[in-house]
């Protein structure tokens, strides 16, 4: 649900110089693929934009980015007031400390930020205002101490003038956002504008299925843009599933069939009667001394839920039967998908269908 081009713009937005004490410590008192990036900036280490941030990248299954300046502001409270002040007034914007960020690869952009003296605080303001937003939507988001939005919102339209659309903001009472869990996550679902934006089909998405990142299991990057023109069968496993020994026939496709073009792609979950316990590297050295298996294998990951990977809302999407109202969750460990040569989900097996079936298509697409 979470692939068209969309910016959500997290701002916690404080009172002036009252509620700048909101992401900062108050004087005197001692937070989809998924192609989902979740950017926030936070001068306290438990600030209210992080955990909002936190929060949205829960709901999200998003990458989270912590926007850094390249100089840190002081730790000293009024003296960071002091310097922000200037900033604000002087129209300064800091150099960041991050690497560059390549916003091809990202789909759905959250970006946060404190409200400082009724604006963006400049490290946000730097970052949004060098960002690739061509064709993408933004959506402003605030926290506040007593003032409310202020000038955020409008702030934020203009640093966002080059999106394709800015969708009507939101603001969260600062004081009271750590209870505010349902109702951000109810906002993000809810919104017609962004449930409109975040729902649109994976399949909308330039790249499609070669869209896509995940990690080895010795944590090595793995893009699926690597198996262009290949057939390819992704599968989510388990090591101590009656399903399991399903292994040895897929080892076996796997030598049959990868010099004439097939990639396997093994994705251990532990989502289903926690029958993949244990770490990447055990769950590896099981698969190679049980069953010889010689096809890549990802690191363990969640294929349903709020921290599923984007690949697999993809791949639900794209096989979602046409009197389903969304698509079905996977059920059990070992259910495929077959991938043709042009990117294009052929079709899904459930664990218990015909290995054979599996196999008689997997030839037929080679």
């Amino acid at each position: 649900m979470f692939f068209r081009k969309v910016i959500v713009f997290t701002v916690a937005a404080l009172a002036a110089l009252s509620s700048f004490a909101d992401d900062a410590p108050a004087k005197g008192n001692g937070v989809s693929a998924t192609r989902t990036l979740v950017a926030y900036y936070s001068w306290s280490e438990s600030g209210n934009t992080k955990y909002v941030a936190e929060q949205i990248r829960k709901a999200t299954g998003g990458a989270l980015l912590e926007i850094k300046p390249k100089n840190a502001y002081p730790k000293d409270y009024n003296a960071c007031l002091a310097q922000a002040q200037k900033e604000i007034r002087d129209g300064i914007r800091p150099e960041l400390a991050n690497d560059p960020v390549d916003f091809k690869k990202y789909d759905v952009i959250f970006i946060g930020s404190p409200n400082w003296f009724g604006t963006i605080a400049p490290p946000a303001a730097s970052f949004l205002a060098s960002a690739d937003l061509d064709g993408k939507t933004v959506i402003p988001f605030f926290t506040y101490g007593s003032g409310g939005m202020q000038n955020c919102e409008r702030d934020a339209k203009k640093l966002a003038e080059k999106a394709g659309k800015v969708l009507p903001a939101k603001a969260f009472r600062g004081a009271s956002v750590r209870e505010a869990d349902k109702e951000i996550v109810d906002w993000i679902e809810k919104d017609p504008g962004i449930a409109a934006a975040l729902e649109t089909p994976a399949s909308t998405t330039s790249d499609g299925f070669y869209g896509f990142e995940l990690t080895s299991w010795d944590g090595k990057e793995v893009r699926t843009a690597g198996f262009k023109g290949k057939v390819v069968l992704v599968v989510n496993t388990a090591t101590r599933c009656g399903f399991t020994p399903q292994y040895e026939r897929i080892e076996k496709l796997y030598k049959e069939y990868h010099n004439k073009g097939l990639e396997i792609l093994d994705v251990p979950c532990n989502q289903f009667g926690s029958q993949a316990p244990g770490s990447n590297e055990e769950i590896h050295t099981f698969c190679t001394s049980r069953y010889s298996t010689t096809f890549p294998q990802m690191a363990k990951c969640d294929v349903n839920g709020d921290k599923q990977i984007p690949l697999y809302r993809f791949l639900k999407e794209e096989t979602k039967k046409d009197d389903e109202a969304r698509p079905a969750d996977i059920r059990w460990n070992f259910t495929k998908f077959v991938i043709d040569r042009d990117g294009k989900v052929v079709k899904r097996f459930e664990p218990g269908d015909s290995m054979d079936e599996l196999e008689k298509l997997i030839k037929s697409l080679l």
